[in-house]
């Protein structure tokens, strides 16, 4: 194969003596962990990039357990809000009636900034005017709210199988090897007031609505700590980055494969194996060295570029840079393309949000019955001891959040996270007690259908040399509908616990504001090449070594946070790349038959004795 480049190969090879490494991996997020974790402890070499820098002291570490953000969450906002980049914004946002006349503007207004996300494409009404990304070792994870519920059978969760009982059984053992890998609980709350005053009211309030603790991927600290340890890349990760644990053997004795995470490194694109005697095969990815770019000029430098040679290659670095570099490899979603595999199909939530202030009646409801509780009378004597004479709430100040959700169903399908959290928007002022508020976000379904769109124009890059996306977004009228009756249950639901904030009152936020981007590079069957980008093996159609990864390869519509999903996908995807490893690649065919996860590959997620069992209590410090 003649690369189309003149480029020289990345000086990873030669440091780690590694000619070709076994995967390729492009994102370091929690399902690009998943795919390492799996591949790495099965003994074959892998080799990451990511776009961002780490910026936590353990690589990929949630940022809300810096103990200043566990004392005051509000704090947090501003570090999310440091965190996201928004990646379309519509030239007419650009325009500043306000400046100065004298200062340089364009005399022409279709001819406004096009830097940072400023697209010259994009239209306003049309647009995902929220969506954003995070560039950085871990990526979103690293400020999530650790949400993990699973999604609801018959509405958002995939078909594997078309035999139900078959599809169950995979969805099954998925699911329970995705909860012990991130370490999702229901039960880290179970002694906060404020979680049991929520809970319990809207359990009397909706008795036949399941409502329950939200699954959380977190840990309480020992002692029954105020405090807990919010889960994140860097726990999918486990000890992968610990220098001592790098020949660590598995349960067969095989020994760990080699690990390395580079950062600040661009994927660019993949490029063809011409030679390739069936379908597609990727023979070299093209990287770039973006701390070397600093040095250089805009344009493209021989030295700041390489190639990173590998069996196979999985792209995982996010919902829109997943179909960004696969565009820019000439595969789909731009005028130039060489191989179509990217039908532009874009799915995304319509999110109602508001805050309430508890209502005095719930407050003198747990002073009624918090004596029938050992530990909540004890918290709160303890705290009327300490505060009885200044402070009127009979709250421990440390007194953890509600966790709380009423689960989607067929009947009334949204997603629900009634509890108090961080987001990027909803910061409480210094004016309210922030022990008496309660956020309340409901999250709508959109199924994605071919006029909503991602599209990449063709020689228009953004602020990382990549092609620039442009929405075309406009929700159905079914699912219009449906989110109508979820804001009217929302407030139903606000008024049975509490009265509104000021400017929290019950408001549609700005589309893409949720950041669960679906269905960009979505899975399907046999019968749904051609509308899908790959099969239920993440492999994409008529490829034999290249898989993708990540919230956009979920085809459903879903209102439930996604990342335990995904990652349940990659779990089954890291197989089928074993697999192959073994006995040879072969292109992703409609008339492929798919075959349940093994047992055997995911036992070591759910069995203690497992060397590699996930150990989320682990406190080491571990660099890259």
């Amino acid at each position: 194969m003649a690369p189309a480049k003149d480029l020289q190969f990345h000086r990873i090879h030669e440091e780690s003596n590694i000619s070709e490494f076994d995967v390729f991996i492009a994102g370091s997020g929690p399902i690009g962990a998943t795919f390492a974790r799996c591949l790495v402890d099965a003994g074959y070499n892998v080799l990451m990039v990511e776009l961002g820098d780490q910026d936590t002291r353990i690589p990929g570490e949630h940022k809300k357990n810096e103990i200043e953000y566990q004392k005051d969450i509000d704090r947090f906002v501003k570090v999310i809000q440091a965190t996201l980049s928004v990646v379309s914004i519509p030239r007419s946002q650009t325009i500043v009636p306000t400046l100065g006349p004298a200062a340089w503007t364009a005399k022409d207004p279709d001819q406004m900034w096009i830097t940072n996300g400023r697209n010259h494409f994009q239209g306003e009404h049309n647009n995902l005017g929220a969506e954003a990304v995070t560039r950085g070792v871990g990526g979103m994870s690293t400020h999530w709210t650790c949400a993990t519920p699973e999604f609801l059978k018959g509405l958002e969760r995939p078909v594997i199988f078309t035999d139900t009982a078959k599809d169950d059984a995979e969805w099954k053992i998925l699911y329970e090897s995705a909860r012990s890998l991130i370490g999702t609980s229901e039960t880290e709350f179970k002694h906060s007031i404020r979680h049991n005053v929520v809970l319990e009211a809207l359990q009397q309030a909706y008795p036949n609505r399941g409502v329950k603790a939200l699954p959380l991927a977190c840990h309480r600290l020992p002692g029954n700590s105020p405090y807990v340890q919010w889960h994140a890349a860097n726990d999918i990760y486990g000890d992968m980055f610990d220098e001592s644990a790098k020949h660590k053997l598995n349960k067969d004795k095989v020994k760990r494969g080699y690990f390395k995470l580079l950062t600040n490194t661009r994927c660019t694109r993949f490029e063809l194996d011409t030679g390739a005697t069936a379908g597609h095969r990727v023979g070299l990815v093209e990287v770039q060295d973006l701390l070397a770019a600093r040095l250089v000029s805009e344009s493209s430098s021989p030295e700041i570029d390489f190639y990173i040679k590998a069996k196979a290659y999985v792209v995982a670095a996010g919902e829109l840079a997943n179909p960004q570099i696969l565009a820019n490899s000439g595969f789909g979603a731009t005028t130039d393309r060489k191989v179509h595999i990217i039908p532009n199909l874009v799915s995304s939530l319509v999110m109602a949000f508001c805050q309430i202030a508890l209502l005095q009646v719930r407050i003198t409801y747990h002073n009624t019955i918090q004596h029938e509780n050992p530990w909540w009378k004890a918290a709160v004597a303890d705290h009327k001891k300490r505060f009885g004479g200044v402070d009127p709430l009979p709250i421990p100040f440390q007194d953890p959040e509600p966790q709380v959700t009423i689960p989607a169903s067929l009947e009334r399908p949204w997603h629900t996270q009634i509890h108090r959290d961080a987001f990027s928007y909803g910061e409480v002022g210094p004016s309210l007690d922030s022990r008496i508020v309660v956020d309340l976000r409901f999250f709508g379904m959109q199924e994605g259908v071919p006029e909503n769109k991602m599209i990449f124009q063709k020689g228009f890059k953004d602020a990382y040399g990549m092609p620039q996306p442009t929405f075309e977004y406009t929700p159905t009228a079914k699912h219009a509908e449906e989110t109508q009756r979820m804001m009217n249950d929302m407030t139903d639901v606000a008024n049975k616990l509490g009265a509104y904030l000021p400017k929290s009152e019950p408001q549609f936020m700005t589309p893409g504001l949720a950041l669960h981007l679906g269905g960009t590079t979505r899975l399907g069957l046999g019968q749904h090449m051609g509308k899908t980008v790959a099969n239920f093996n993440s492999q994409v159609w008529n490829f034999s070594n290249l898989f993708v990864g990540g919230n956009g390869t979920i085809p459903t519509p879903f209102g439930a946070n996604p990342t335990l999903t995904s990652m349940c996908l990659a779990l089954r995807a890291a197989y089928k790349i074993a697999q192959s490893l073994k006995d040879g690649f072969s292109p992703a065919l409609d008339s492929e038959a798919m075959h349940p996860t093994p047992a055997s590959w995911l036992s070591w997620t759910t069995d203690p004795n497992d060397p590699n069992f996930p150990i989320h209590a682990r406190e080491v410090h571990r660099e890259i």
